[in-house]
C-alpha cells in the first residue's frame, strides 16, 4: 500500500544526507555550549520553558503565524478589494511576527540540543525553512517602511513566499511532534498499577541506589532508605532518559542525558529542561515484599 503524502515527505526530509551531517555538527556545538557548560544551562532551561511548566517553543510559534496571517489578510484586502490605508497596519503585523519568530528560533535551538538522530535532520530543516521565512518577512518589512508603508506588489510577493515557507515549516514541526513524538511527555499515559501490587522483596533493594523494577509493564524507580521506600517513574519525562542510571543526591535524582532533576519524594521536577513531573507511586512493605500502586495527583 502506497504511503500517504505526509509520510513520504517526512521520510524524505529525515533522510537528507547533507542536512543530517550538518545538523549533527550544529547540534554537537549547541550541546557543548548550552548543555555541557553549567554556566549557560540556566539560560537553556529558561528557553526550554521549565519556569512556565510548558515547553516555550510551541507557545511562541503562534505569534509569527498569527501575525503574518493577519498581514496576509490585510494585503489581500488592499490588493483585491481596494481597501486603503492598511499598509502601516500590515507592516506592524509583520514586525510583530518577526519579533515572535526570533524568540521561536532561540527556543527551538535549545530544544534541538536535546534531540538525536534521525529526528535532528528534520528539526534542522524545520529551522532553516522558518529562518528563511523570517528573512523574507523582515525584507518585506524594511521595504514597506522605506516606502512610507505604501504596499507594493514586490512587498506582497516577499510576504507570500515567507508565508509559504512558514506553512511548510509548521508542517514539519507538526510531523516532529505528532508522528515522531519529539518533546512530548514520556510518561503521559502511565496508568498502572491501580491497586497495591507486589514489586520486589525489600531485601533485594540496595540501600541508596536507584533501582529499576517493572511492575505490570511499567518502569518504576525505587530508592530504599532503611525501611522507607520511595517510588517514582523510571523514565525521564523530558526525553526518556533512564533514571536508574542517573545521579542520586539526597532526595533527588538527575537524568543522565540532559540533567533534569526530580524529587524522589513526590516526582516534581526541580530543574529543567523537562516541564513535566514523574509519575508518583505509593509504597508499603508487607511480608518482606514492597508493594506499589500509582498515586493520582491532585489538580
Amino acid at each position: 500500500m502506497q504511503r500517504d503524502l505526509d509520510e513520504r515527505i517526512d521520510t524524505a526530509v529525515a533522510n537528507l544526507a547533507g542536512i543530517r551531517s550538518t545538523a549533527k555538527g550544529v547540534r554537537k556545538w549547541l550541546t557543548g555550549a548550552f548543555l555541557e557548560m553549567p554556566t549557560l544551562r540556566p539560560l537553556k532551561n529558561f528557553l526550554n520553558g521549565t519556569w512556565l511548566e510548558h515547553p516555550l517553543h510551541p507557545v511562541l510559534t503562534d505569534v509569527p503565524i498569527g501575525a503574518w496571517t493577519t498581514a496576509m489578510v490585510l494585503d489581500i484586502a488592499t490588493a483585491v478589494f481596494g481597501a486603503r490605508n492598511l499598509g502601516k497596519a500590515s507592516g506592524i503585523a509583520i514586525g510583530i511576527g518577526v519579533l515572535g519568530a526570533s524568540g521561536s528560533i532561540a527556543t527551538g535551538m535549545m530544544d534541538f540540543t536535546d534531540t538525536d538522530e534521525p529526528e535532528d535532520s528534520m528539526i534542522f530543516t524545520h529551522a532553516l525553512v522558518n529562518a528563511a521565512a523570517t528573512l523574507l518577512f523582515t525584507t518585506s518589512y524594511v521595504l514597506r517602511q522605506r516606502n512610507n508603508w505604501r504596499t507594493e506588489p514586490s512587498h506582497v510577493a516577499l510576504s507570500l513566499l515567507g508565508y509559504a515557507a512558514v506553512t511548510f515549516g509548521g508542517f514539519l514541526g507538526g510531523s516532529l511532534v505528532y508522528r515522531r513524538g519529539v518533546m512530548v511527555n514520556r510518561n503521559a499515559y502511565r496508568a498502572t498499577p491501580k491497586d497495591f501490587t507486589p514489586a520486589i522483596a525489600l531485601a533485594e533493594l540496595p540501600e541508596d541506589k536507584p533501582t529499576l523494577v517493572e511492575v505490570q509493564g511499567e518502569p518504576i524507580l525505587f530508592v530504599r532508605r532503611g525501611e522507607r521506600v520511595y517510588a517514582v517513574g523510571a523514565v525521564c519525562s523530558h526525553y526518556g532518559g533512564p533514571l536508574e542510571k542517573g545521579k542520586l543526591n539526597g532526595t533527588t535524582v538527575e537524568c543522565p542525558w540532559h540533567y533534569s532533576v526530580f524529587s524522589i519524594r513526590d516526582g516534581r521536577y526541580l530543574r529543567g529542561p523537562t516541564t513535566s513531573p514523574l509519575p508518583l507511586y505509593e509504597t508499603r512493605v508487607h511480608d518482606g515484599q514492597v508493594h506499589v500502586k500509582l498515586q493520582q495527583r491532585q489538580n
